[in-house]
């Protein structure tokens, strides 16, 4: 293991391009910039490329179940005109790009967030997200089991859920994404891109069995797998959750939080630039 490793520099592990929305966007294009680009939160920008605030794909859920009329019958009010600024949250975490991944990865655990805004001079220039650190694990070796980080606690529902139920699921619980499950098996995840794309169809397309709008971009691995496979199976198949198996039954869950905790136990915080 290089022992310099965690003291890396940001910018050698972040995006290259910043992926950001305007004050002004519509909120039906933010959507469709999550989706194209398979991100989950979008850096809100003024004219001048100053940040203002961040717009994720749970805040977009969270408006749309709001602005039902009647929940029971499933129709949504749609006000127009509704902008980025409107919805946007303006406290943003960000990290100097000469700061160390380490510093990074704990930034994110300690804060729960999965992306850190990175600036350049003070101005935004990139994004790091769980996924990009944990390029870091698969560098360092990290062997450490699946088992020792994983959530034991798992948000799973069945196959058969109405898909209205699984969107009052998803947000009632609080989580990413909830764990699709045929019996015992996992056979997909449901989480807030597939919730965007139902709370669009007619109240009646709604009532339709979570399997027909459940993602199958699953990545299960035994619980015995060191860290390392973990972190680049996550970030080969660009997943945001490993589900964790043993005798044909989801044991446990590990998201990039769970995966990056062991790297910040490793990690010397970097005080100069926090």
């Amino acid at each position: 293991m290089r022992d310099n490793l965690w003291a890396a520099p940001v910018r050698d592990f972040m995006s290259e391009d910043l992926i950001c929305v305007k004050l002004d966007t519509p909120l039906g294009d933010v959507e469709q910039t999550l989706m194209q680009h398979e991100i989950s939160a979008a850096p809100v920008v003024d004219e001048q490329g100053t940040l203002r605030g961040i717009l994720s794909g749970k805040d977009l859920l969270r408006m749309g179940r709001q602005e039902m009329v009647a929940p029971e019958e499933g129709e949504r009010r749609n006000p127009p005109g509704r902008r980025a600024a409107d919805v946007m949250r303006v406290a943003v975490l960000t990290i100097d790009e000469r700061a160390s991944i380490g510093s990074a990865g704990s930034e994110m655990v300690r804060h729960r967030v999965h992306r850190l805004v990175v600036v350049r001079e003070g101005r935004p220039c990139a994004v790091v997200s769980t996924r990009d650190a944990m390029r870091a694990i698969v560098t360092a070796k990290m062997r450490t089991p699946l088992a020792d980080v994983m959530t034991r606690d798992v948000e799973s529902v069945d196959l058969g859920m109405p898909v209205d139920q699984a969107i009052e699921r998803l947000d009632d619980a609080n989580v990413r994404g909830l764990v699709v499950v045929d019996g015992y098996w996992p056979v997909g995840v449901f989480t807030h891109a597939e919730a965007l794309r139902a709370l669009a169809l007619p109240p009646s397309m709604r009532k339709i069995p979570v399997e027909e709008m459940m993602s199958y971009e699953t990545v299960c691995l035994h619980v015995a797998t060191p860290l390392y496979r973990v972190a680049d199976q996550a970030r080969e198949f660009r997943v945001r959750r490993i589900l964790a198996v043993n005798e044909r039954s989801v044991k446990g869950i590990a998201t990039g939080f769970d995966v990056l905790r062991v790297m910040c136990a490793k990690a010397p915080r970097d005080s100069r630039f926090n």
